[in-house]
């Protein structure tokens, strides 16, 4: 079995790799290099915190079995179908919320203790603690320093590890958001221009110190080098010499090559350059492939050239390219006959300190529509249980006192024309440019504060309040700016702003509809992008109707006319 100081045996050839971490650690055979541990750390615990800021935890499951490396997506922690979570029962509450972060936090350091030393936590004593019963912490095996195992572990992950599995409550850290800051501090650490004060301090066990330079009788500690999960070059034998030649050397052996003397040579240079082989592409392939490009290249040219003909001297300016469609005329028909929206005077509670909530009773109901967009269908039944929505949309002084009381960012100026310093000056308007991940975060802390699961409602619990939703402050009515909240038309349930305003983010990943019923959907279970029901002020090239979808990034916060309503769950 290799030691800790022993040399890194081969790189696995991962050109096709699919497989667990932990088989990858068994076959590397040791510990991998502080740069590699470091990015695999910092993957997995971002994948672990976007499942806590669901209220979803891992517990025992996380561990290096249940971690997916591949070449194609990125990596993946694997639940086994049940995260340990309650959402589809009852609300957690926070003392199961503490234990459940508590837990993903202790295994992540042992992951962690794992990738740098090249073999596993040390597992609890079998042997019986009469003090088990009485001591709170017991549940969490105690992970020594990682130096004891490997002496050449950076005291950055060992400050890590110990943050992240210390058995006092109080020492070890509360959100994986703090391991995330510290790994940030110590990445922009710079020892030849910084203080070594100016480095993060954590207090660490008496084992934890800076190990010893090693004496004349102790092997060196292997230097550590990046590991890139990629195919390593074979030994090349020289054509010219017949000796087995390294790369760098192959190269300065080679000899020059000439220079080249027609266009096709000339191209085939520039490809070896580029590729950074020093070969020329040579053959008939070659050849084919320029005559490939050049025809294309050629057929670009052509479009280009006739469009410029046609619209300058064929009197083509009102070709089919810009002439407006019939679903354009139709539009804007109907906006010239629209009688102008005049504001009403908003209901009082749109100054509460959290947002008011309407009560909607359950029941099933067609979703999709046949006449908008594709991604607007299939038209299928879906039934729905109980639930409470958000009166109006969120406002900016509700936002406001989310951000003082986390010391979150306020968002970042939209610059309207009429609205200026719109977020402090204008407190009953709806919040805007809040990316998906902040409106998520405003829900967890509303959770917190009052005890009660709040969360976005999901596209088709705002679908089905939203029917028959009449037209508020859209681009037509809005003149250039979002306004109040409650000073629309409500609909029959007395939700204000669904059609117009704000455009508002649901919990939903975007993707296409399943063609099947389906019972309190929640959409696919992953994504790349979030979805947006609603319109706004702004003029969108999306209809606004109850049926129609937008799907934006959710880590994206410079939208202007986006923002959310919250929902809270029955059980």
């Amino acid at each position: 079995m290799p030691t800790a100081l022993d040399p890194p045996p081969a790189t696995l050839d991962t050109s096709a790799m699919n497989k667990k971490l932990g088989d990858y650690l068994r076959e590397y055979g040791g510990p991998l290099p502080t740069q590699d541990t470091l990015a695999l750390f910092l993957g997995i615990a971002k994948v672990v915190n976007g499942m806590h800021e669901q209220f979803a935890f891992y517990g025992s499951e996380l561990r290096v079995e249940n971690i997916i490396l591949s070449n194609e997506q990125p990596l993946r922690v694997l639940d086994c179908g049940i995260p340990q979570s309650r959402l589809a029962a009852t609300s957690p509450t926070p003392d199961e919320v503490e234990r459940g972060i508590r837990r993903d936090i202790h295994q992540l350091g042992a992951i962690l203790y794992h990738l740098a030393t090249g073999q596993p936590a040390p597992e609890r004593r079998s042997t019986y603690n009469f003090r088990t019963d009485f001591d709170e912490a017991s549940d969490l095996p105690p992970v020594p320093d990682p130096r004891t195992a490997h002496p050449a572990v950076s005291l950055e992950i060992a400050r890590l590890v110990a943050k992240a599995t210390a058995r006092d409550a109080q020492s070890q850290a509360k959100r994986i958001g703090e391991l995330l800051e510290l790994l940030d501090a110590q990445a922009e650490t710079k020892p030849d221009i910084e203080a070594p004060a100016a480095r993060p301090s954590l207090s660490l066990p008496a084992s934890s110190a800076e190990p010893a330079a090693p004496s004349g009788n102790e092997p060196p500690a292997r230097r550590e080098a990046k590991v890139t999960l990629a195919r390593r070059a074979l030994p090349v034998v020289s054509e010219r010499t017949g000796f087995v030649m390294n790369e760098a050397t192959l190269k300065a052996d080679a000899p020059t090559p000439s220079a080249p003397s027609t266009l096709v040579e000339g191209l085939a240079q520039a490809f070896a350059d580029l590729s950074g082989t020093g070969e020329r592409p040579t053959g008939k392939g070659f050849r084919f492939f320029l005559a490939g490009v050049s025809g294309l290249l050629l057929l670009v040219v052509s479009l280009v050239t006739y469009r410029i003909v046609e619209k300058f001297f064929l009197g083509g300016g009102q070709g089919a390219a810009t002439r407006p469609n019939i679903e354009a005329i139709r539009r804007e028909a109907e906006m010239a006959n629209r009688p102008k929206l005049v504001p009403t005077v908003a209901p009082d509670d749109i100054s509460a300190a959290r947002p008011p909530l309407v009560a909607v009773k359950g029941g099933t109901f067609e979703m999709g529509s046949l006449d908008g967009q594709p991604d607007e269908q299939p038209v299928r039944r879906v039934t729905l249980s109980d639930f409470e929505i958000g009166k109006y949309e969120v406002t900016n002084a509700q936002y406001k006192a989310f951000c003082d009381a986390t010391r979150r960012p306020y968002p970042e100026e939209p610059n309207f024309a009429k609205l200026r310093n719109y977020f402090l000056d204008y407190p009953t308007h709806p919040v805007v440019r809040v990316s998906w991940d902040d409106a998520n975060a405003y829900c967890v802390w509303l959770s917190e504060q009052t005890g009660d699961l709040y969360r976005l409602p999901t596209e088709a619990e705002w679908e089905y309040v939203a029917r028959d939703s009449p037209i508020g402050w859209d681009s037509y009515n809005s003149g250039g700016a979002p306004h109040e909240v409650g000073t629309s038309v409500p609909n029959a349930l007395g939700i204000y702003d669904l059609m117009g305003n704000v455009w508002e983010w649901c919990a939903d990943w975007y993707g296409p509809y399943p063609t099947e019923p389906q019972t309190n959907p929640k959409g696919l279970p992953r994504g790349t992008h979030k979805v947006l029901r609603g319109c706004s002020w702004y003029f969108s090239t999306v209809p606004c109707r109850t049926t129609s979808r937008f799907r934006f990034d959710p880590t994206l916060n410079y939208w202007f006319n986006g923002g959310f309503r919250v929902v809270r769950a029955r059980h």
